[in-house]
């Protein structure tokens, strides 16, 4: 999902400060392998994340971000026997449109609104039943170049359900080779969560982080649940190795697990139908990005 207002400051917040427009593209693909499903079955996931941001300096205190997005989630269950539905779902599409404006208050801070939009649908949803929007506002305080701390509340509607939650921004380069920061909004883990990274020298960084991912979705019309909806949830822990290819290119793999897995399917009007968990699953993954 695009949620801006959770990316790592020193990517997003920052971006495009100077003379020109900024742009930089990710893409990360990443695999589950067949995984127990609690009750009886299995699941296994293969996903492809890609998005393209664009940054621009509007004056001298407004900073202007905007952000398009695709992710393919690829469900394949082996029949569910504890479950209501044996085979809840299938092929995902995630696309998705975002905005950001950054207001610098003073050098050290800052305030930005994001608003963003979803569509996110099994093939053979209803459109305009599978979008989901909201936005979200906070303050950034950067006392120094090394050290960003912020704060953010969202609220978004995700299919017949409306979540409303906080987040943290930080990025703090304890030492010139030590850095405390968000995740990669592009990964298995998403923007909530916490990176820690390590520079090695020649080009090569080791990080170890974790986040939550929660997706919602509306599900087929001609599925075992018309027009219902489906969520996953897992918290995800990683251990990820990345080198800078060139000054505007790098790539990362990675591998983790996630824990703590759920699935749940609902009905058309968001009443609950049936939910279970998934064993703790391994994931591996690449993050390629470049700027320009």
């Amino acid at each position: 999902s695009t949620n801006l207002y959770g990316q790592a400051p020193h990517e997003t917040l920052d971006a495009g400060r100077g003379d020109k427009t900024k742009f930089s593209f990710e893409a990360s693909p990443f695999y589950v392998p067949k995984t127990h499903v609690s009750g009886g079955g299995s699941l296994t996931l293969t996903t492809v994340m890609t998005e393209l941001k664009a940054a621009t300096q509007v004056s001298e205190k407004t900073n202007l971000g905007l952000g398009l997005s695709y992710e393919f989630n690829d469900y394949n269950f082996t029949p569910l026997t504890g479950f209501a539905v044996s085979d809840p779902w299938n092929k995902i599409h995630m696309v998705g449109m975002s905005g950001r404006v950054r207001y610098a208050i003073n050098p050290t801070w800052s305030l930005f609104v994001a608003a963003s939009g979803q569509y996110s649908g099994e093939e053979g949803a209803q459109f305009g039943r599978s979008l989901l929007y909201g936005g979200s506002a906070g303050a950034a305080y950067s006392p120094s170049p090394r050290f960003t701390i912020g704060v953010a509340v969202g609220a978004f509607y995700r299919l017949e359900n409306t979540a409303v939650f906080p987040s943290i921004i930080i990025n703090w380069k304890i030492t010139d080779k030590l850095q405390l920061r968000n995740p990669y909004p592009i990964s298995a883990a998403g923007p909530a969560g916490l990176e820690l990274g390590y520079t090695m020298g020649s080009g090569w960084e080791l990080s170890l982080g974790g986040g939550y991912r929660s997706r919602r979705f509306r599900l087929s019309e001609s599925g075992p649940v018309p027009g219902g909806v489906g969520q996953t949830n897992a918290l995800i822990g990683y251990l990820n190795l990345s080198r800078q290819l060139g000054k505007n290119v790098s790539m990362s793999v990675y591998g983790g697990a996630a824990f703590a897995g759920s699935i749940r399917v609902e009905d058309r009007t968001g009443e609950r139908i049936d939910s279970t968990s998934y064993n703790t699953a391994p994931i591996m993954g690449l993050i390629l990005k470049t700027s320009f």
